[in-house]
């Protein structure tokens, strides 16, 4: 049984603050499980060194995975589509509306090897990954599953809504993908611990007052294990964050 089961929120391009985060996570591949939950790309100032620390990670350590976000989806299908050398003058893309533009100039300016490693590295990311804690069970996912069907690619990359107000499973399902400022508007960029069985984990990387979170869902399985509602002390001690810059 693994110590830790960590998940990483959104990173949008802010390596600074990932790397950060990454030396407070203290990870131990004996002992931790971790997961990235995609998104790491687009938005910031260097989604090209993000994207690569990830995939360090990933290839150095057997217990820990990274999923595809939406973003990562979006720049697959704009490189299918067009390649990564030219630009498309007066074309709206929705990956470049997105953010998209300072990936795409970063990508484009690697040697040909590395643009085409770091493209083969997030076309093999998996959208979700499960496990289990203590007889719980555990999907990690971007976005979120649809109630009415749990296995849709799209909606694990894109679900808000109908996520968040109709799921109530009893696997506990760990998300990104929606910044928790946006889920409890005016709220502190701060993980989220919902009553229907899920955790919010992006808390605005590229947002003013925005930071990278890393949750430990293990912990928090083992406190609410005890019955009670768990204390705002408790909750804090279930994350670890990061601020952006």
């Amino acid at each position: 049984m693994f110590r830790r089961i960590l998940a990483v929120g959104d990173v949008h391009g802010e390596a600074d603050g990932l790397e950060r985060l990454w030396k407070k996570i203290a990870f131990d591949d004996e002992r931790d499980l971790l997961v990235f939950l995609g998104d790491y790309i687009d938005r910031g100032t260097a989604p090209v060194r993000a994207l690569q620390f990830v995939q360090r990670q990933v290839e150095k350590y057997r217990n820990v995975h990274a999923l595809m976000g939406n973003h990562e989806a979006m720049m697959l299908s704009y490189i299918d589509a067009y390649g990564l050398g030219r630009t498309i003058m007066g074309h709206f893309d929705l990956w470049l509306a997105n953010g998209g533009r300072i990936t795409r100039k970063q990508l484009a300016a690697l040697p040909k090897a590395e643009a085409e490693s770091l493209t083969a590295f997030v076309r093999s990311r998996p959208i979700s990954f499960r496990t289990s804690h203590a007889g719980e069970d555990i999907l990690f996912v971007h976005a979120g599953v649809n109630p009415a069907a749990e296995d849709c690619r799209e909606d694990m990359l894109w679900i808000r809504e109908k996520f968040f107000a109709g799921y109530h499973g009893s696997t506990l399902v760990v998300v990104g993908h929606t910044p928790t400022q946006m889920l409890r508007r005016g709220g502190a960029a701060v993980p989220l611990f919902l009553p229907n069985n899920i955790i919010a984990c992006d808390t605005g990387a590229y947002l003013p007052g925005g930071r990278i979170s890393c949750v430990d869902t293990a912990h928090y399985l083992r406190l609410r294990a005890g019955g009670h509602a768990l204390t705002a002390g408790e909750r804090a001690s279930c994350y670890m964050q990061a601020e952006r810059g």
